[in-house]
């Protein structure tokens, strides 16, 4: 993101315009996919906008929220030169809590040097991006698997399937079988036409006394943030030792 993502309006300074404003506000994080921000920022809004009102000497409301570089910012400016405090108020008193929850909440806050405007800040980490795709199995006939992988589209998976097809015949010891079922072109026929549906399939082939089943289903799949992928990840593709014949 190049450039801030912002949205700034002002308004009467009436008691009204916290449930307005805090509406505002939420509806922007959910147009900008910052879902998970929604709930602490409409009370972070609240309190803010709630002190605007009570101390205020403007008579309008300035009111902003923007993202940047995975924070967001919320600023209210009133027209006060005074500067908010954090307080501790009894267990009996009704008010006076604003500021304590804003610093509570907040990443951080503050005042302009003049007084006139709070902000406070908040985490807002990207969405993470989820990616359709297909799951793809081989497995040997006991279910046990064989190689697994990730793949992005019908085309992709059966490309996957033929080749790593190979490849497991070869690691039990039968290349050419692996190279005989990637030459039946019609055997891969009703698995990409299935897969083009949005359909999962599973296709069994056997070869003297070894049985393999392929499998693919439509799958969502989350990227991998840090770490090595674990072999059920779906950017993992394993190929096991070979297995006695049943």
């Amino acid at each position: 993101m190049d450039q801030p993502e912002r949205f700034v309006v002002s308004c009467s300074r009436t008691p009204q315009q916290v449930a307005r404003l805090r509406r505002l506000g939420a509806a922007h994080l959910r147009s900008w996919g910052l879902h998970d921000c929604v709930e602490t920022a409409k009370l972070l809004i609240s309190e803010l906008v709630t002190n605007a009102v009570r101390y205020g000497e403007a008579d309008e409301i300035g009111f902003s929220v923007s993202r940047w570089r995975n924070e967001l910012r919320i600023e209210v400016s009133d027209g006060s030169p005074g500067h908010p405090m954090v307080k501790r108020p009894n267990l009996g008193e009704e008010s006076g809590r604003g500021m304590l929850i804003i610093d509570a909440l907040a990443k951080n806050w503050g005042t302009s040097l003049d007084g006139t405007l709070t902000w406070c800040t908040i985490a807002a980490p990207d969405p993470i991006a989820m990616s359709p795709g297909f799951w793809c199995e081989w497995r040997s006939g006991d279910g046990t698997r064989l190689a697994s992988n990730a793949s992005p589209s019908p085309d992709a998976a059966i490309h996957w399937a033929r080749v790593q097809g190979r490849v497991v015949a070869v690691a039990m010891g039968v290349p050419a079988v692996g190279y005989f079922w990637d030459l039946l072109s019609d055997a891969w026929r009703g698995p990409a036409e299935a897969l083009e549906r949005g359909e999962a399939f599973t296709l069994r082939m056997t070869a003297g006394p070894y049985t393999f089943i392929w499998h693919a289903r439509p799958a969502v799949f989350l990227p991998i943030v840090e770490g090595a992928p674990d072999p059920h990840h779906p950017q993992g593709a394993v190929v096991h030792p070979p297995l006695r014949p049943h």
